[in-house]
C-alpha cells in the first residue's frame, strides 16, 4: 500500500453522472472512507467514463479494504484494456499489480507482470525491482543483485530497491553490503518499518545485538500492529534466544 500511494497522476476524464469525477478527490476519500471510495470510484469507472484514473482509484479502495487480489485484477485491467495510456503508465500498473502479488507471496504471477511491465518499459526502475524483488524470493540471489543494480541505476536512491538489495545481500551472506543498503534506506525512510526491520535483521546476523535491538524495537514502534512489527518482534524473540 505504501509503494502504490506514491503515485503517478493518470489523466482524468470527466464523468458528470458519476459522484465522484476527480482522482485527487478519489484519493482523498480513499483515506478518510474507504467504502464510500470503493462505490464511488467503481460507479465512476462503470458509468462515469473515468476510465484509468477510476479503475486505479477503485482498486487502491479495494486495497485499503483487504481486498488485495481484486485491487491487483484491477490494476492489471486496467493497464492492458484502458486506451490512452502510455507505456510507461501500463507498466506503471502492471508494478503496481506485481507489488500486490508479492505481498499475496503469489510469486509466479508477480514474475509474468514484471516480465510484461520490461517489455513495455525496459529501463523502468519499478519493473526491474519488482523482478529483482521475486528472484530474492525465489533464492536467485545473484541474478536478483543484478536487477536492483539496474533499478537503483535507472531510478536513483531509492529505499524500496536499497532495501531488496539488503535483503539479496543478506541471504547471500554478504552482510556488509547489506548493512550499508539498509541503513541508507533507514535514512532515506526513516518512518518505514521494514527499513528497520531489514537493518535489524542484518545487525543481528553481525551479532550486532544492541544496535539490532533498537533497530527492531523502532520496527515495532512504527507497525506495532501490523505485519512488519510482528515479523521484527519475532526476530528479536529469536536473537535474544539466540537462535537469529
Amino acid at each position: 500500500m505504501r509503494v502504490i500511494l506514491a503515485l503517478f497522476c493518470l489523466i482524468l476524464s470527466a464523468a458528470p453522472a458519476a459522484a465522484v469525477d476527480d482522482y485527487d478527490v478519489c484519493l482523498g476519500m480513499v483515506q478518510t472512507n474507504p467504502d464510500q471510495a470503493e462505490r464511488e470510484a467503481g460507479d465512476w469507472a462503470r458509468y462515469g467514463g473515468g476510465g484509468a484514473a477510476a479503475r486505479h482509484c477503485y482498486a487502491l479502495a479495494l486495497l485499503a479494504l483487504g481486498a488485495d487480489g481484486r485491487a491487483a485484477d484491477e490494476l492489471i485491467g486496467a493497464a492492458i484494456e484502458e486506451p490512452g495510456l502510455t507505456e510507461t503508465a501500463r507498466a506503471d500498473l502492471l508494478v503496481q499489480a506485481g507489488e500486490v502479488l508479492i505481498d499475496q507471496e503469489d510469486l509466479f504471477t508477480a514474475a509474468v507482470v514484471a516480465e510484461q511491465a520490461l517489455r513495455l518499459a525496459p529501463r523502468s526502475a519499478g519493473a526491474l525491482g519488482l523482478r529483482g524483488a521475486v528472484k530474492t524470493a525465489n533464492g536467485d540471489l545473484a541474478a536478483a543483485i543484478r536487477d536492483l543494480n539496474r533499478a537503483l541505476d535507472e531510478g536513483g536512491a531509492d529505499a524500496r530497491w536499497l532495501l531488496r538489495r539488503a535483503a539479496a545481500y543478506r541471504q547471500s551472506g554478504e552482510l556488509v553490503a547489506a548493512r550499508d543498503d539498509a541503513g541508507y534506506a533507514v535514512e532515506l525512510s526513516p518512518n518505514d518499518p521494514a527499513a528497520w526491520l531489514e537493518q535489524g535483521r542484518i545487525q543481528a546476523n553481525l551479532s550486532d545485538k544492541p544496535n539490532a535491538r533498537k533497530s527492531l524495537l523502532k520496527a515495532i514502534e512504527l507497525d506495532r500492529d501490523g505485519k512488519v512489527g510482528r515479523a521484527a518482534q519475532l526476530v528479536l524473540q529469536r536473537m535474544e534466544a539466540g537462535l537469529e
